[in-house]
This record gives C-alpha cells, sequence and structure tokens, in this order.
C-alpha cells in the first residue's frame, strides 16, 4: 500500500515588497481599528441613555458657572436641532456671543464682530451638531482606535475622530462604563494654535440621558472648572435666535 503525505508549505514574505499585498494589509487593520472605535461609540451612546432619546432632542439649554482668575463666569449654550449654537460667556463686565446659524459662524466680543472661517468653522459646525456621535459616517468623520490609557485612575479607550478636513480630535471613553472621560481639541487664536483639554465627571441624568455636570478645562497652563447649574430640554427655541446679523 502506497502511503501519500501531505507537506504544508509556509511562505514567508515581506509585505513591503508587494504593494498590492501591503495595501490589503493595511486595509483590514484600519477596518479593526474603525470598528473597534466604532463600537467604543455606540457604547458610548448607550451607556447616555441610547440613541433613540438623542434624536428626540429638538433643542438643550446649559446654564454652567466657574471662574478663571478669580473672576466669575456664567456660559449659557444653546442648541437647536439639527446644528445650530448660540453660547453667551459673561466674565465680569465682559460679554462674548458665538453663533453658528447652521452654515455660518460668528464671535462678538466688546462690540466688534468677527466671522468664524477656516478650521475653527469645521470645529464649530460639528461641536453644534446634536446627533455627532449617532451619525459618524453621515458626516464624514473617520474613527481610529488607539488602544487604552489611564485617565486619573481610569482606564480608557483612546478614540481619534479625523474630521473631513483633517484636524484631529482625541477622545477617552471608560473601559468599564462607557462614559467619556476626557477629549483634547485644538483652538486656533490670534496667538498661534493651541491644545484644549476637556474632562468630563459627575454625570446625571436629564431628559432620560446621562450629561457631565463638572467640566474642567485646560489650555496651555490656564485651567477652568465649570459646574453644570441646569439644562434643560426641548423648550421650544426659536431660528431668531440663533440670527447672524
Amino acid at each position: 500500500m502506497k502511503k501519500y503525505f501531505s507537506v504544508l508549505i509556509v511562505f514567508i514574505i515581506n509585505i513591503n515588497s508587494y504593494p498590492g499585498i501591503k495595501a490589503l494589509h493595511d486595509t483590514l487593520l484600519v477596518s479593526e481599528d474603525s470598528l473597534k472605535a466604532k463600537e467604543v461609540i455606540d457604547n458610548y451612546v448607550a451607556a447616555i441613555g441610547g440613541a433613540d432619546k438623542i434624536y428626540n432632542i429638538m433643542d438643550r439649554t446649559t446654564i454652567m458657572t466657574g471662574s478663571i482668575q478669580g473672576i466669575n463666569v456664567t456660559i449659557i449654550s444653546y442648541q437647536k436641532a439639527p446644528n445650530k449654537f448660540k453660547q453667551q460667556i459673561k466674565a465680569g463686565n465682559t460679554k462674548q456671543v458665538i453663533i453658528f446659524d447652521g452654515e455660518k459662524g460668528m464671535m462678538s466680543l466688546a462690540g466688534e464682530k468677527v466671522q468664524v472661517t477656516g478650521g475653527e468653522l469645521e470645529k464649530l459646525k460639528f461641536e453644534s451638531t446634536l446627533t455627532l456621535l449617532t451619525d459618524i459616517e453621515h458626516y464624514g468623520i473617520k474613527l481610529t482606535f488607539d488602544g487604552t490609557e489611564k485617565i486619573e485612575s481610569e482606564d480608557a479607550y483612546k478614540i481619534i475622530l479625523t474630521l473631513p478636513s483633517g484636524i484631529k480630535w482625541t477622545q477617552y471613553y471608560d473601559t468599564a462604563s462607557g462614559l467619556k472621560l476626557k477629549e483634547l481639541k485644538y483652538i486656533q487664536s490670534e496667538s498661534g494654535l493651541f491644545e484644549q483639554e476637556i474632562t468630563y465627571d459627575d454625570y446625571r441624568e436629564v431628559g432620560g440621558l446621562l450629561y457631565p455636570f463638572k467640566i474642567k478645562q485646560s489650555i496651555g497652563t490656564q485651567t477652568m472648572e465649570f459646574i453644570v447649574n441646569s439644562i434643560e430640554i426641548n423648550t421650544g427655541l426659536v431660528d431668531r435666535e440663533f440670527e447672524i446679523n
């Protein structure tokens, strides 16, 4: 009786030498990272109350207070679906207003109005969008999973959001609760480009959704801590509240 042996031959290749194979390899890695990142975002949406409750928000008004270098600060933010935004910042006798009407952005300070353009306009557009994280693909945002890091004493997933212009935001989500702990963004000012660090804590339920009631912002050596005084949902904000004159 003849015996037949099957031989397993293993080829070890350098994928960098084969552009087609390398492209496929890189695509699979990107897809895996994107899927993991989307899973983290979906878990966050579920953790705060679910996509259905987010879609039910027609408008939201948030009031928070804090202090900067001994000066009392009050911030009132108005949002209306899908992406209208108005923010009033009162610091002592100074008042700053930022408005995004869905297309154009404007900032007013000490009676002087400045049009928001470029990367800051894109940033304002996405920050104004109430359903940003439930409709990531719709807004052309790419997600990347970048491992885990310690935020304070908590393990957190690191997610990178790449906006259509190439601007990147970095967000950190608690591996246990799914809640967002921190995010990093860049702010363009007359003095240059600065990294803004925002941390979130003390989540509380309002209208079936969890919101952070303690927010800390750091830019360079300056740190500001704010406490949310109130969040009101679906109060009937009108479009003229967001008009740019």
